[in-house]
């Protein structure tokens, strides 16, 4: 316990650090691009910089992780404190066993943001930034849904509105009404057709029976659960969804028999990949020498920082080819993860025969 709260402690502090100096930087740097068009209200500007850094966590979290092991190791090789706690009988395992646990914490807090609406800060941010007018929008979709047909003119996923809506229900397979509506908001759960129009046609066709039926509606509630969000995952190229919209995505692509390789690698991508940085730390520890005359400190430093950010890079990389479709999930995310994984756990097993 006592070396869980001194190793802990430094660990903190370090990651800290260098993650607030991260933030600063991603913020003034990203700020930039809206320097002309930053609203007069200093309540949306301040609203702006929360939802940019939070975006930006994204990117400053995982490296601040590694960054923070690896100073943490040279400054305490330096000072002579890791020498000090191997020598009153702690393993090179129980020194780095608090780290694996705060990585691995830290890590699982951020699969679960990536479960809330903390993915669509950069869409927040921009929307100030446009004052309302930034349009991510898909246009001409059709899609299928349970037995209808459904086609939106224009989709606006963040305003969770659509323009030019119509549903073509079907019955054995054949037409048996048709509704369309200018203007649908998703509420409740609900697609609400506002001053919709539904064509009823007959079931058969005899000579002088009942033709068309046309009725007017002021709202009309359809499409049950399908989230405005569901079509940004499966039709944008660049989409941001939470995980929970991901895995609707893949139960409505696989009733449809559609490939739902790209929903497949943002699952993979929020779930798996920020595991890469306790298995990447195994990895730096088992290289860390025990003395500081056993090595180069600053080219190890660097050395390190550079395995830190190549393997970071790597899989940020492999992860936005494989949602954009140039490798299989499976080929592109899983499988170096679990090379890694292997290598990091052979490690990890051999670490205290390491002098």
């Amino acid at each position: 316990m006592m070396v869980f709260r001194f190793v802990g402690y430094y660990y903190l502090k370090y990651v800290l650090i260098i993650f607030c100096a991260l933030e600063m930087f991603f913020i003034s740097i990203d700020s930039l691009k809206y320097v002309d068009k930053f609203p007069d209200s200093a309540n949306l500007a301040i609203l702006f910089f929360v939802y940019d850094g939070l975006y930006a966590l994204n990117y400053t979290l995982p490296i601040s992780l590694l960054l923070g092991l690896v100073i943490f190791y040279i400054s305490m090789i330096k000072s002579n404190q890791y020498t000090a706690l191997l020598a009153i009988g702690f393993s090179k395992k129980a020194v780095l066993k608090p780290i694996l646990i705060i990585s691995l914490l830290f890590s699982l807090a951020y699969i679960g943001l990536n479960a809330t609406p903390f993915v669509y800060a950069q869409e927040k941010a921009e929307a100030i930034i446009y004052q309302g007018n930034f349009s991510n929008t898909t246009e001409d979709l059709l899609v299928k849904y349970g037995q209808d047909y459904v086609y939106f003119g224009k989709i606006y996923p963040i305003l969770q509105k659509a323009q030019n809506i119509k549903v073509f229900q079907l019955k054995n397979n054949l037409l048996s009404s048709f509704t369309q509506a200018d203007t649908a908001y998703f509420e409740n759960g609900y697609w609400v057709l506002q001053n919709a129009s539904i064509a009823t046609l007959p079931q058969n066709f005899p000579l002088g029976s009942k033709g068309l039926e046309i009725q007017h509606l002021q709202e009309l509630k359809i499409l049950k659960g399908f989230r405005p969000k569901v079509l940004d995952t499966i039709y944008q190229n660049k989409p941001s969804v939470s995980i929970v919209d991901a895995i609707q995505s893949i139960l409505i692509l696989k009733n449809q028999n559609a490939g739902s390789e790209k929903v497949r690698a943002m699952l993979y991508s929020f779930i798996f990949i920020p595991f890469f940085v306790p298995l990447t730390a195994m990895i730096i520890a088992y290289y860390t020498p025990s003395l500081a005359r056993y090595g180069n400190l600053a080219l190890l430093s660097f050395e390190f920082i550079v395995i830190s950010l190549v393997i970071w890079g790597l899989f940020f990389a492999l992860g936005k080819l494989s949602i954009s479709g140039l490798f299989l999930p499976e080929i592109g995310i899983l499988m170096p993860l679990i090379i890694l994984g292997f290598a990091a756990f052979w490690h990890f097993g051999k670490i205290n025969n390491r002098t």
